[in-house]
């Protein structure tokens, strides 16, 4: 019996594999995109702030992978109802697939990601009293997420801008140290892409 986390990601590959097999079974089709971006994004979540470097590889005008590595900045408060406080730093990456409803102009978008992220996490409970204890975790945390937006190509076509929402779910695979918190959240991020 395969592991939640192992559905999940086996789940996305999936996804990934049958829109590249069907980006390829069809006739190839003129586009002014390029088929590399670089560029740089900012997500906000509720306990939290993830920026990044961001590469899309297009597939095909439609069809799109997207590559991040980022740097997480986590301030979840006492939400998680494992600590009183709750605050750290974390790196790590991810991988995506979107899918645009049009290929040449501004569009909408539907997409996927899963982001693995190493993060510490300083806790602290019973707060500003005698009994104040403290401590570090250190957590692998697993973020799959689903994600909808716009997609702005500028009239030159060499800048692309997106907006984009989405809801997600923060999993620690692995943990060292004191339990701390994970679950569900919404996410809102924009970012900017330069065509190479």
């Amino acid at each position: 019996m395969l592991h939640p986390i192992r559905k999940i990601l086996l789940c996305m590959l999936l996804i990934i594999v049958c829109c590249t097999v069907h980006s390829y079974a069809q006739k190839p089709a003129k586009h002014s995109l390029s088929k590399f971006q670089i560029g740089t994004e900012l997500q906000w979540y509720p306990a939290g702030w993830i920026s990044g470097i961001v590469s899309n590889f297009f597939i095909s005008p439609k069809h799109i992978i997207n590559v991040r590595a980022a740097f997480n900045i986590a301030d979840r408060y006492n939400w998680s109802g494992l600590n009183d406080d709750e605050r750290g730093t974390g790196y790590g990456g991810s991988i995506g697939y979107r899918y645009k409803l049009k290929a040449k102009k501004s569009s909408i978008f539907i997409g996927t990601r899963g982001d693995l992220f190493r993060t510490k996490i300083n806790w602290r409970n019973k707060l500003n009293t005698p009994q104040e204890t403290s401590g570090s975790t250190i957590i692998i945390v697993y973020q799959p997420s689903l994600e909808t937006g716009y997609w702005f190509l500028s009239k030159n076509k060499k800048w692309s801008f997106v907006a984009a929402g989405g809801i997600g779910q923060e999993v620690n695979i692995k943990t060292i140290g004191k339990a701390v918190g994970q679950g569900g959240m919404w996410l809102l991020s924009c970012s900017v892409y330069y065509n190479l």
